[in-house]
Formats: structure tokens, C-alpha cells, sequence
């Protein structure tokens, strides 16, 4: 057994990862689980005692020890780095773990190569995550394995997962730390939909910015490699401490992207934002919606732009662009103005359409709190960091060319315009203009009480006339 305490293991683990290269671990995605965390994955699994327990890209050790020191007596790990191995075997004094690259190798070979005769009952581990190009490859000759991996995101965690899959009894459990964007961003599809519609999603954690290093955030995803019917999954936050279950939901209501609602409200909203009567913004506009291209000095950048205006130039009278700062920031929200015929930075996203009163009434809806909602929480899957206005996420807004509020959207938004920015009658008309697209899109008074009070928690004071 262990003969180090878990304080002593976490000093060491966290040494030797300080000890690597910085680019060589952004590079092939290398960043260690301190044992804490690892600890709390564990028992939340609640792992049977003769239970197999593998680990099979363990870095340094840390769900080893964790394991070690709850007792676990089947605990096995593997890992690419001899180094790293050498150190997770001295910590615990498990034999059970071996130099091998799990990725490249089939599941078959893999337990084979660690000595196990029969599939692990749980995996758990915090695979490696990076792009997978010429500098970075699985090194396998399997065709098919390497095809499904591309057409599924082509990253070494999306190939982590797929070789659990080959780990893994028929009913047994696989618990890994991957990035948030696995539920909602469109290359993962093949992958979330496989996992939807032939595994069992037991839980999903969402832990935020964990890994200060890593670009992006994080969840803990557990499945069973099994598929159930009529399963719900646990949806849950990490308060530092520990894993708070915020709302349980049946698996079969997401049929492509996996949504992390905080409450029945989420729900309920998104439901009704979702309905078939709703066109999208990609029914409706038409043109072009996509990245600036103007390498003109005088072009319009991101930082040029305020909400229903710019900085230094006045808004055209002719033309049909609307231009968007290209990062959003859930503290701020959309910050876009009608452009008329401008020239747009790459910092800047460009919409446009063929009529021009259209753009005022899209640049209306955009501004308004529903719609920040709307992007923040289901297409953005509520993150903390900021993200970009890209087309894949402003066709997917529910549009509604209402005739009878049309023209009064465009009315508020011309007002907004020349009105003194962000001066009491400025925010006045802002707030009309919530009133009106809340009432386009019939959601009730305590729809829009909630939807008000998550924005503006979220969002900076200043954005609310310092309320």
C-alpha cells in the first residue's frame, strides 16, 4: 500500500508536472488531475471493493493514488511517459502499471500488454487533449478507427474515449475529464451522437475553468457502455468542494448537442424558444453572415463598434450590413451596430441582407436580453470565458418576423442610435426594447423576471445602468 500520505503524493505529482516543458505540454495536451479532484471522481463512482479500476493515460499517477488510498486493490494505469509512470508506481507501490501507448494500441492489446484477461469495470482518467495534425497522431494502422476519430473531432481525447469504449465491459463504467465543448460545438457530433444513442450518460459535471493552463473549460462525463432506455442523466455543478446535482433529465430529450440547464426555468424556455413555429435566424435573413475581410487600415474592428453604434464613425445611412464584435463576453453581451456599406475588420462579424430594415430589426433582437440569454445558455452551454459571434451561432436564433411589432423594433433601435449613449433615456429605450421582443416571443412575466435576474448577474452593472 501507499506508504506516502495524499498531501505528500499531490506535492510530488505537481512537481514533477512543473518540471515539464510548457509547450510540450500544450502541445500534446498534458495536464495532470491533482489527486483532490481525482479522490472526489472516485467516490462519487461509488466502485464496488473487488471492482477493476483502470487508468490507461495516468500521467503521473494521480487517480492511482486516489484509488490506492480508498483501498482499491484492482487499480492498474498506463501511460506514454516512462518517467511519469516510474514516479505514480513510487508513489503507490503498484506494480500494475505499465508503459504503453493506449491510444495507438486496440483495447485488445492494451489489456493484453497490462496483464488483464477480461474488460475493466471502470475507467476513469483525464485523457490527453490536443488537435491531432502531422506533429501529433494516433500511430496505428487501423483505417477505420483513425476515419471514425477524424470525422468525430480529431482530438486525442475523442480517440481516448473511443478506446474505452474497447476497455470497457458491456456494463461497465467509463468516468473522464474532457472539454465542455464535447456537448455543443458541431465536429463532435458523430461522437455526442454515438454516445446519445449507444451508451448510458449517467452524470455530467461541469467544472468550469479547472485547469488554469488549458484553453477552454472542462466537465466530468460518466457513461455506462451500455444503452438504457428511459435513463435520465444527473446534470451537476463542482463548487470547489464538491458536486451539487442541479436537475436530472431524460437522455432521449437531446438528440445532437447536450445542453448543461441550470432548472426547470432552462428548460421550459428553451422548449418554447425551440418550438417548430419558431423560424431560425438562417430561415428568415438572407446574405452573407461570416468574418470581416477587409485589410484596409481604415476598416471597422471589433473595438470600433458599441452597442447600436461606433466609437469614431458615424452609422451610415445606406447599405445592409450589420457588424458584431466578433468576441462575446457573457459580462457584456452582443455588441453590434447597423453598418450600412462599411468595411469590416476580421475581427468583426458581418451580417447582411438584402433588406435593410431587416438589419435594424436583427440588431434590435440581438441587443435584447432574451437573445444573450438565448446564446449565453444554449449555445454557449453557459461559459465563463469569452467565445465568438460566429455564423454557427447566430443562425441557430429563433427569429420571429412578427409584422405588428416590426416596425416598432426598428423605431427603438433608430432611437438608440442618436440618443446619448448609455445616458438614462438611453437605457430607458434599452429597456422598452426588452419589453417589446419579450412580447414578440410570448414569454410571460415570470419568464422574463428570471431570464432578467440570470442576465443580470451575469452581466456587468454598467450594462444595466449600474443596477
Amino acid at each position: 500500500m501507499m506508504t506516502l500520505n495524499l498531501d505528500e503524493c499531490t506535492y510530488r505529482i505537481s512537481a514533477f508536472e512543473d518540471s515539464l516543458d510548457e509547450t510540450y505540454k500544450k502541445e500534446n495536451g498534458i495536464f495532470y488531475t491533482d489527486v483532490k479532484l481525482a479522490t472526489q471522481i472516485i467516490q462519487a463512482l461509488n466502485i464496488p471493493p473487488e471492482a477493476t479500476i483502470l487508468d490507461p493515460c495516468c500521467g503521473a499517477g494521480s487517480f492511482i493514488v486516489a484509488a490506492n488510498s480508498l483501498n482499491f486493490k484492482n487499480v492498474y494505469g498506463a501511460d506514454l511517459d516512462k518517467t511519469a509512470v516510474n514516479m505514480s508506481k513510487k508513489l503507490t507501490e503498484i506494480n500494475n502499471i505499465k508503459v504503453l501507448d493506449t491510444l495507438s494500441l486496440s483495447g485488445d492489446e492494451v489489456l493484453k500488454k497490462i496483464g488483464l484477461k477480461k474488460k475493466v469495470d471502470y475507467l476513469i482518467g483525464n485523457p490527453p487533449y490536443a488537435p491531432m495534425d502531422k506533429n501529433i497522431t494516433v500511430d496505428t494502422d487501423d483505417y477505420n478507427f483513425l476515419r471514425t476519430v477524424k470525422d468525430s473531432g480529431s482530438n486525442l481525447f475523442v480517440a481516448a474515449i473511443y478506446r474505452a469504449f474497447e476497455l470497457t465491459s458491456s456494463d461497465g463504467f467509463i468516468s473522464y475529464i474532457v472539454p465542455k465543448n464535447l456537448l455543443h460545438v458541431s465536429s463532435y457530433s458523430l461522437l455526442r451522437r454515438t454516445i446519445l444513442n449507444e451508451k448510458r450518460i449517467v452524470s455530467i459535471v461541469d467544472i468550469g475553468i479547472y485547469f488554469k493552463e488549458v484553453r477552454g473549460e472542462q466537465i466530468i462525463i460518466t457513461l455506462q457502455n451500455k444503452f438504457t432506455e428511459e435513463n435520465e442523466i444527473s446534470l451537476q455543478v463542482f463548487n470547489g468542494d464538491e458536486f451539487i446535482e442541479t436537475i436530472k433529465i431524460k437522455q432521449d430529450f437531446f438528440k445532437d448537442e447536450i445542453i448543461l440547464f441550470a432548472n426547470q426555468d432552462d428548460i421550459n424556455i428553451y422548449c418554447k424558444l425551440e418550438r417548430d413555429t419558431y423560424k431560425r435566424f438562417d430561415d428568415i435573413c438572407t446574405g452573407y453572415v461570416g468574418r470581416g475581410k477587409s485589410t484596409n487600415p481604415t476598416a471597422i474592428t471589433g473595438k470600433d463598434i458599441k452597442k447600436f453604434g461606433f466609437k469614431n464613425t458615424v452609422i451610415p445611412q445606406e447599405g445592409n450590413q450589420v457588424f458584431i464584435q466578433n468576441i462575446y463576453s457573457a459580462e457584456s453581451g452582443i455588441i453590434a451596430s447597423f453598418a450600412g456599406n462599411l468595411e469590416a475588420s476580421q475581427t468583426v462579424t458581418v451580417f447582411t441582407d438584402g433588406d435593410y430594415r431587416m438589419c435594424n430589426y436583427i440588431t434590435g433582437i440581438l441587443h435584447s436580453r432574451l437573445c444573450n440569454y438565448y446564446l449565453l445558455k444554449f449555445c454557449y452551454n453557459n461559459s465563463k470565458l469569452t467565445m465568438h459571434t460566429d455564423a454557427k451561432y447566430l443562425k441557430k436564433i429563433p427569429l420571429v418576423d412578427d409584422k405588428k411589432t416590426f416596425a416598432q423594433v426598428i423605431s427603438l433601435v433608430k432611437s438608440l442610435e442618436v440618443v446619448e449613449y448609455m445616458s438614462d433615456d438611453w437605457f430607458e429605450m434599452l429597456e422598452s426594447l426588452n419589453t417589446l421582443i419579450y412580447k414578440i416571443y410570448n414569454i410571460d412575466k415570470n419568464e422574463s423576471e428570471y431570464i432578467d435576474s440570470e442576465m443580470r448577474n451575469i452581466q456587468s452593472k454598467r450594462w444595466n445602468n449600474g443596477k
